[in-house]
């Protein structure tokens, strides 16, 4: 006889249900006042939920605004996910550039949400401490990366940790620019980027 998946109880789908009303209803509250003028009143009103309701899913709009950018990202976390294990230097710069490309056109695609995430990070220390914890996640895997690719012989000797950080702090400065719209060319930014990682920008002596 077949053994069948135990059924969720219908109080946890509800739950389910009611989270996700409150995100898509925050999101697009965000949109519309911004980060200052959203309040929990506002999202709960137009959600149709008691304003205690919101506050058992969520510790308050910083984190409801962090789990939306957590949502935006989810595209970005599962490559990060996805095993780094190239055998060549054109396999690496491969894996590098769709990693890079992606989170340059996920902010393309989600600059209003991430344009409001902007201003928050200048308010909110809560925030702020959520997205330094995202680049240090990034950081740490591309430590990660960089220590598998030495160990390849695909990379030279260099101080990893330094290298994955200044690695992440150039992209991340790149999200930004792409936010604001001072960059446009996303394959052109990425395929630099990848030029600076892989070779650099001056002759080797000799």
């Amino acid at each position: 006889m077949e053994n069948k998946a135990p059924r969720r109880p219908r109080r946890y789908l509800r739950s389910r249900i009611t989270r996700k009303l409150i995100l898509d209803t925050a999101l697009d509250v965000f949109l519309n006042e911004g980060y200052a003028k959203t309040t929990i009143a506002k999202i709960s009103q137009q959600a149709k939920v008691g304003y205690g309701t919101v506050y058992s899913h969520f510790k308050g709009k910083d984190d409801i605004l962090n789990k939306v950018v957590d949502n935006v990202l989810d595209e970005f976390y599962n490559l990060l996910e996805v095993p780094f294990a190239p055998e060549t230097q054109e396999e690496a710069r491969n894996a590098y550039y769709e990693l890079v490309l992606t989170s340059f056109r996920l902010a393309e695609q989600h600059r209003p949400i991430m344009k409001v995430y902007q201003e928050a990070l200048g308010q909110s220390d809560s925030i702020a401490d959520h997205w330094q914890s995202i680049i240090d996640q990034f950081i740490k895997s591309s430590a990660r990366s960089f220590e598998y690719s030495k160990e390849k012989g695909l990379a030279k000797e260099f101080d990893i940790q330094v290298g994955a950080k200044a690695y992440i702090l150039l992209v991340d400065r790149f999200i930004w620019e792409v936010v604001n719209e001072q960059e446009d060319n996303l394959e052109h930014i990425t395929s630099t980027i990848m030029d600076l990682l892989f070779h650099g920008f001056f002759k080797q002596e000799g």
